[in-house]
């Protein structure tokens, strides 16, 4: 319970432009990590762009794995690295793809 406390508390001390790219992002985002990145001295500006960057990428491919190459928003074929890279099983037996 305390750890959701946290990250709503680091939520909430986010820049508003940071804060609504988080809330409309495609995917799940750790608020603590976002957080200690901005210590660090990232800009807000640059992580809202990098955040926004990586939903651009990861849609077309869960796209693809959740609903088949035949989804408009997804790409024909996703190679096997790109599959390992957001945790997929690199040999996949999706139901779309099973006769």
């Amino acid at each position: 319970m305390a750890r959701l406390k946290r990250q709503f508390d680091c939520f909430d001390r986010l820049p508003p432009k940071l804060r609504d790219v988080l809330a409309n992002a495609a995917f799940d985002w750790d608020a603590t990590l976002i957080a200690e990145v901005l210590d660090l001295g990232t800009g807000a500006e640059a992580l809202a762009a990098r955040i926004a960057e990586d939903d651009r990428r990861r849609v077309p491919v869960d796209n693809y794995v959740m609903y088949g190459p035949e989804h408009p928003g997804a790409p024909a074929n996703v190679p096997v690295n790109t599959l390992k890279f957001y945790r997929y099983p690199a040999r996949p037996a999706y139901w779309w793809g099973r006769s």
